[in-house]
Parts: structure tokens; C-alpha cells; sequence
């Protein structure tokens, strides 16, 4: 009878290589952290990593980009409140009796006025509306208020329309009141008190007159409307602050349960991986022993 050890060792040598694969695969995920080296190794579940890794990058790209949006959304408080703060230095000066003071105060309001709305953040005006490459007030004194035609509207060069940007993907909001809508009627005030000042009835070099203290009180409502135009608009920008940071918090919520959802379906479990090449190298040597016995099998040992 004729013995044949062709087939034997075929299927020995096929189950080498497969415990070698299995070895590989295993030492590989090992290795990775991760169940297959590329896409294809997931199947139909491809498709649904591309489109979580998508919507991830754009969730991390919208807090990255809110992140800045809170920064500058600080600096814009931050004159808000020098605007408020003018406004109110300027109220309580023309309540005084002393008209020298009363001048230096306005003059001390205009400088800290002028540069509250021209304010920059990373080299942009933030009063300057959709052109922040200019300066949004361009009167240097107040005398160049007093110069301005038609009126102090002139000296402001910010843009029509305001800046805006989106915090989520169907959400878009305006990132600030432009200079003329926040300090036009602040610097007409001064304006006001200054032509006041070099007018017949003027100048404010000592004891107020009456005719003055006229003139100051019907002022002073002028000065309380705009320290409340200011006033209004830094509550819509704390409000933009709430907005934006709540919209932050959700794109990182969002980034993280997408990032955990990849990492069901990508990542390996290690304690398994580790069982399966603890089993694939016993597999290996296993295979490889008999495919070594069956290779040496020959008639000649049972003749």
C-alpha cells in the first residue's frame, strides 16, 4: 500500500501560516491599541468612523475658535467699561461748582473715551465693525470735535456693519457694536461743552453762573442717555460672553462622546489581544512542529 504524506503536510503548512497571521494580527493590535491598521480592516463600520472623525474636527475646530472669540470678547468688556466709566466721570464733573476742574475732567474723559474705542485685540480695532484696519475715532482733540462737519459723526470711520462670526454650525452672531453706535453720543456731549465753553456765555474758569448751571443741567440728560447706550451694549456683549462659552462647553461635550464612540468601535481590548498572541504563539510552535515531523516522514523509516 502506498503511503502519501503530500496532503498532510499542505494542510500542516496552511495551519502555520494562519497561526502566524493570527500571531501578527494580535502582536499588531498589541502594539496599535487599535483592531485593524487602517479602514479596511472595520468593514461596514468604516463609513461611520470617517463621519464621527469629521463632525469631531469640525466640534474641536468651533471651540478652538470660540476660545479666541471669549478673549476678545474680555478685551471688549474691558472698554466697555472705560466707556462707562468716562461717562460717569463726566456726569459727576458737571454737577461740580468749580469750572476749571470741570474742563480738566472733560478733557481727561475725552482721552480715556478716545482710547476705549479705539481698542485693539491681535492688531484688529475691535470697535471698527467689518474694517478693523482702521482707526474707528479719528479725532485727536477735542477741538477736532469742535472742527468736525457736519457734526462729530465725521470722526468716526468705523464701518456700517458690524463684525460677525459663527460659534456653531447654524448659529451666527454679531461680535460687536461698531465705535459711532457706542460713543457718538458721548463725544457730541463733549462737543457740546466745549463749544459751550468758547461761546459768549463761556468759558468754565471758576465759579459756575447761572446761565451755565442752565446750560449743565440739560447737559447732564444728554450724558445719562449715552452712559445708558454704553451700558446697554456691554450687557449685549456679556450676554455674547454666555453665548459663546455655553456653545464652547457643548462643542467640547460633543468632541469627547465622539472621541469615546471611535474608540468603541477602533480600539482594541488589550487584555483579549494579549490572550489571543499568548495563543497564536502556542498555535505557531504547535503548527510548526508538525509541519517540521510530517516534512520528515519517509517509507525508508519503515523499511
Amino acid at each position: 500500500m502506498r503511503i502519501s504524506t503530500q496532503a498532510a503536510s499542505q494542510a500542516a503548512l496552511m495551519d502555520l501560516m494562519r497561526a502566524q497571521r493570527e500571531a501578527y494580527d494580535a502582536r499588531d493590535q498589541l502594539a496599535s491599541g487599535k483592531k485593524a491598521p487602517d479602514l479596511k480592516g472595520y468593514a461596514n463600520t468604516a463609513e461611520t468612523i470617517i463621519s464621527a472623525r469629521a463632525a469631531q474636527q469640525r466640534s474641536e475646530s468651533f471651540a478652538t475658535s470660540n476660545s479666541r472669540i471669549m478673549n476678545r470678547l474680555e478685551i471688549q468688556d474691558l472698554a466697555y467699561q472705560e466707556l462707562s466709566q468716562a461717562a460717569t466721570d463726566l456726569r459727576t464733573a458737571l454737577t461740580t461748582n468749580d469750572g476749571s476742574f470741570m474742563m480738566d475732567k472733560v478733557q481727561e474723559v475725552f482721552d480715556q473715551a478716545s482710547a476705549a474705542l479705539n481698542m485693539r485685540f491681535n492688531g484688529s480695532y475691535v470697535f471698527g465693525g467689518v474694517r478693523t484696519d482702521a482707526l474707528p475715532f479719528t479725532a485727536d482733540t477735542i477741538a477736532d470735535l469742535q472742527a468736525a462737519a457736519p457734526d462729530v459723526s465725521a470722526m468716526f470711520d468705523n464701518a456700517a456693519r458690524r463684525q460677525t462670526t459663527m460659534i456653531e454650525e447654524t448659529i451666527t452672531i454679531d461680535i460687536n457694536s461698531t465705535a459711532s453706535e457706542v460713543g457718538t453720543d458721548l463725544m457730541a456731549s463733549i462737543e457740546r461743552i466745549a463749544d459751550f465753553n468758547a461761546g459768549p456765555d463761556g468759558p468754565f474758569d471758576g465759579q459756575i453762573t447761572e446761565n451755565q448751571q442752565a446750560f449743565l443741567e440739560t447737559e447732564l440728560a444728554n450724558i445719562i442717555a449715552a452712559f445708558d447706550t454704553i451700558n446697554v451694549a456691554m450687557a449685549e456683549n456679556g450676554s455674547r460672553q454666555k453665548q459663546v462659552e455655553n456653545a464652547t462647553t457643548g462643542h467640547e461635550k460633543r468632541s469627547d462622546y465622539l472621541t469615546i464612540m471611535v474608540a468603541g468601535i477602533e480600539d482594541a481590548d488589550m487584555a483579549e489581544a494579549a490572550t489571543r498572541f499568548q495563543q497564536a504563539q502556542t498555535a505557531v510552535q504547535v503548527s510548526a512542529q508538525t509541519f517540521s515531523t510530517l516534512s520528515q516522514i519517509s517509507l525508508l523509516n519503515y523499511l
